[in-house]
């Protein structure tokens, strides 16, 4: 931590903030574009018409899955780029995708609201494996707990509203 002088009033800043890398532009752009389909389905799902429920809940389900496939596969390409991948982490980095899948596939075992905790806790597992790994560009963390910010959000949307049903 340090103290830095600002028009006379000193602020407490800690040494990694003062020295923030950007999130480049475009992954920002796209990166806010993937919240576009959690935030519609969930939208749709919580506010939509009755008769547009069902289809709501299987997009938002569908694209939990499809994302935590790609959170999955970034992970494992974070990973490969080692001279010596390690097995360990090859491996976990193929649990989101599978959990996700045996969500989506769960629909008669499980209620709705089961699903959605489901989804809701394996990104909150994911967003705390990424933010906590030190594997990637400098500014990964951040981008990771907005995203994942605005993904759980969604999620507990439809989870509030499945529950209500």
């Amino acid at each position: 931590m340090a103290l830095e002088p600002s028009e006379g009033v000193l602020i407490l800043t800690t040494d990694h903030v003062s020295e923030r890398v950007p999130v480049p532009r475009t992954v920002w752009v796209f990166g806010l574009a993937t919240l576009v389909p959690f935030v519609a389905a969930s939208g749709l799902f919580c506010y939509g018409p009755v008769s547009q429920r069902g289809p709501a809940l299987v997009a938002l389900l569908a694209y939990s899955t499809a994302m935590l496939s790609y959170l999955g596969g970034v992970r494992c390409g974070l990973e490969i780029d080692h001279i010596r991948p390690r097995w360990l982490t090859l491996a976990l980095s193929l649990l989101p995708p599978l959990a996700g899948v045996a969500l989506m596939l769960g629909a008669e075992r499980f209620g709705a609201a089961w699903q959605l905790s489901g989804f809701l806790f394996v990104f909150l597992l994911q967003w705390l494996w990424d933010v906590t790994s030190h594997e990637g560009p400098a500014w990964r963390p951040r981008l990771r707990t907005l995203l994942t910010t605005g993904a759980a959000l969604s999620l507990a949307f439809a989870l509030e509203q499945a529950l209500a049903l």
